[in-house]
This record gives structure tokens, C-alpha cells and sequence, in this order.
């Protein structure tokens, strides 16, 4: 298992972190469950109108590693594939807190708008 800067309880204390959309995205994917990369890219392109590709999907998650949003264990040494060892992201208490505010503005923003006098 890798080692982590901070523990997932530590995670409540600390206020959330700003995030890009493709990482709102992935967080979003993820929320709940652990996936692999692969599992992710399929989650993220299904009815998206222009495919993410690997060259994209994992600098975001090595972002969301290094700020603390994500993290990662090894999945078993053999896989019945017979494919490499996978790595599975999940999403920490942070990460939740990070995207939960993200949501909560955009659904303010769009009581806003649509709250807005029509011109």
C-alpha cells in the first residue's frame, strides 16, 4: 500500500480544495466506489461529447493524489486477465468535502440563472 501524507480523519479538519472540472469529473466517478483507471476513463466517456483519453486522465489523478482528494492501493498481485497490477482510486473525506462544495455552488448558480429576469 503507498504511503499517504495524511489519513482520510484528518481530512474533515481541512477546507476544500479547488478543482478543475475533469477533476470534479473523476471525483464524481468515483464517489463510492474504487476503480481502476480504465474503469474510470469508460465511466467518464460514456455519452460524453469528446472522449477523455489515459493522456489526461492520469496527470488529473496524480493531482488529486498529491492534493490529497484521492487515493490509491494495489489490487491483487494476480489479475484473471493475466494483465498488469491494477491500481484502484478512491476518493477521501476530502475529496468528498472538496466536491460537495464544487456541486453546491454550480447548483446555486444555476437557481440563479434561472431566477434571472429574462432581457
Amino acid at each position: 500500500m503507498p504511503s499517504k501524507k495524511k489519513k482520510d480523519s484528518d481530512d474533515k479538519d481541512q477546507k476544500p480544495v479547488r478543482i478543475s472540472a475533469i477533476d470534479e469529473d473523476v471525483l464524481t466517478v468515483l464517489m463510492g466506489r474504487e476503480l481502476y483507471g480504465l474503469e474510470i476513463l469508460d465511466q467518464l466517456n460514456l455519452g460524453r461529447p469528446s472522449e477523455l483519453k489515459f493522456g489526461s486522465l492520469y496527470p488529473a489523478l496524480n493531482r488529486l493524489e498529491k492534493k490529497g482528494l484521492v487515493s490509491w492501493q494495489w489490487g491483487d498481485e494476480v489479475d484473471e486477465s493475466g494483465g498488469a497490477r491494477r491500481k484502484y482510486y478512491k476518493v477521501t473525506g476530502l475529496g468528498v468535502k472538496s466536491l460537495r462544495a464544487v456541486q453546491e455552488y454550480r447548483a446555486l448558480l444555476a437557481q440563479r440563472a434561472g431566477q434571472a429576469p429574462a432581457t
